[in-house]
């Protein structure tokens, strides 16, 4: 920000804050930015709640997503690479992650295939790639924070980036995965049938 434009925020502010304690409502200049930062404490408060009470609700990433049979979303960086992470569905069924095992960087990688896996205290889940390629990034917050898998599985709890070998096949992979809507209404379907199962 240039120098000028920083003295002229400045001074409106304070001739903002002048005409506040002019009014009485304040004692002194002290009570009025105590009041100021508390009001800002509760509203990073009252935001963080938001979003720690609903992870899983990211509307507008999840249009966004495609998913495999196996519970894994993939999304396309701007860069061409293919993001992708566990899905809701299978997070809520895979309750208390306490590791995640990953194919190392630079690890090729093929459609279908197990890239790495997800434990559980219970049991262990493999993750299979929605795509053929190379395994360029792995998120590191999950090695130390493995249960952001649960807590954020669309944004913070994403797992790995693949560079697809080639965009000709990069296509055909994406057609066979389902879009979110229908991603979910399978998802619903299959839980059904498990249910069902003597």
């Amino acid at each position: 920000m240039a120098k000028w434009k920083t003295v002229r925020v400045r001074q409106e502010l304070m001739t903002a804050i002048e005409r506040t304690l002019e009014t009485g409502r304040y004692k002194s200049l002290s009570e009025f930015v105590s009041e100021a930062i508390q009001q800002r404490i509760d509203e990073l408060r009252e935001n963080h709640e938001t979003r720690t009470e609903t992870p899983a609700e990211c509307p507008v990433i999840q249009e966004r997503l495609l998913c495999s049979p196996h519970h894994i979303w993939a999304m396309v960086t701007p860069d061409g690479n293919i993001k992708v992470g566990l899905s809701d569905y299978a997070q809520e069924r895979l309750k208390g992650i306490s590791n995640i095992q990953l194919e190392p960087v630079g690890h090729e990688v093929s459609k279908g295939k197990p890239f790495g896996s997800v434990e559980t205290w219970m049991f262990k889940f493999d993750l299979y790639a929605p795509v053929s390629g190379r395994l360029v990034r792995a998120n590191k917050v999950l090695k130390e924070k493995p249960f952001t898998l649960n807590e954020d599985p669309y944004e913070a709890g994403w797992i790995a980036e693949i560079k697809p070998n080639n965009v000709v096949m990069l296509e055909e992979e994406l057609r066979d995965l389902m879009g979110s809507k229908q991603y979910k209404m399978w998802a619903i379907k299959q839980s059904h049938l498990t249910s069902t199962k003597p």
